[in-house]
């Protein structure tokens, strides 16, 4: 079984341009250090048996982008059969495919993204038939399926990765059943489920939008501040949950390779 990390972050701390607020520092996501050399992703891929990983940078606002990106593309060189680049979404996007990225990422609590022309960055994704990876914003007064469906009626062929399933509290599964209900018939859209970590809403999402639509990602090195090896947990999560060994096959690997090649699911 070929199993693929459809979310993880590297990058060094000395790419911070600006320094985090204190206030943000508070929130559950800085609790783990923003750094994590790609040399050691891969050395906890090897350790946990996951062949290729899906890697951009830390999404922060105060993140120098171009140096994030920069990183990304040369773990990638370095390590060409096991690190898919994404890069962090811009007004540059065409730059980046020039230089190899296979997609890009967006954080929409932490990253600002309104700074940028996303519609016409999202336009240009479509046309190289490359996925836009979304961390939407889930908590109170906030849909995750509004936010979906507002992109998709611009630009209706983008091929949408929904990160975390759109829950709202990390480590739960808080709010990813309407995500699920709310986009099932999209059909350019895909579910990964890094910190979900509930194995019962992993089978409910194959049961409401099918074994196609949902992918494996951990999130590392998020969860490193409470878990030695929350990669491993996170693979857990798959392995725990009740699903035909076609559905386990086709969430650790095979869905998001066949995402990434063109093939809407």
């Amino acid at each position: 079984m070929v199993v693929i990390d459809s979310h993880t972050h590297i990058g060094l701390e000395t790419f911070l341009a600006e320094p985090i607020p204190q206030e943000k520092r508070s929130r559950p996501a800085f609790q783990d250090r923003m750094e994590n050399a790609f040399e050691d992703l891969i050395a906890r891929m090897d350790a946990n048996g996951v062949q290729k990983a899906i890697a951009f940078g830390f999404p922060l606002k105060e993140i120098d982008r171009i140096q994030a990106n920069d990183y990304v593309l040369a773990a990638q060189r370095a390590y060409p059969d096991r690190i898919i680049p994404f890069a962090l979404v811009g007004d540059d996007v065409e730059d980046w495919l020039q230089q190899g990225a296979r997609g890009f990422k967006q954080q929409n609590i932490l990253y600002a993204p309104e700074r940028f022309d996303l519609i016409r960055a999202y336009s240009i994704m479509a046309e190289a038939g490359v996925p836009m990876l979304i961390h939407f914003r889930a908590g109170e007064g906030f849909s995750v399926t509004e936010q979906a469906k507002a992109i998709l009626r611009q630009v209706p062929h983008l091929k949408l990765i929904v990160a975390h399933m759109g829950r709202n509290t990390p480590n739960t599964s808080d709010k990813v059943e309407a995500a699920l209900l709310g986009l099932r018939d999209e059909s350019n859209v895909i579910f990964e489920t890094s910190t979900v970590r509930d194995p019962a809403i992993i089978a409910r999402a194959v049961e409401l939008v099918g074994i196609n639509r949902v992918v494996f990602g951990s999130d590392y090195p998020f969860n490193s501040y409470q878990d030695s090896n929350p990669l491993a947990e996170e693979i857990g999560v798959i392995q725990r949950a009740d699903l035909s060994a076609e559905a386990r096959t086709r969430i650790l690997g095979f869905n998001i390779q066949q995402f990434l090649n063109g093939e809407l699911l």
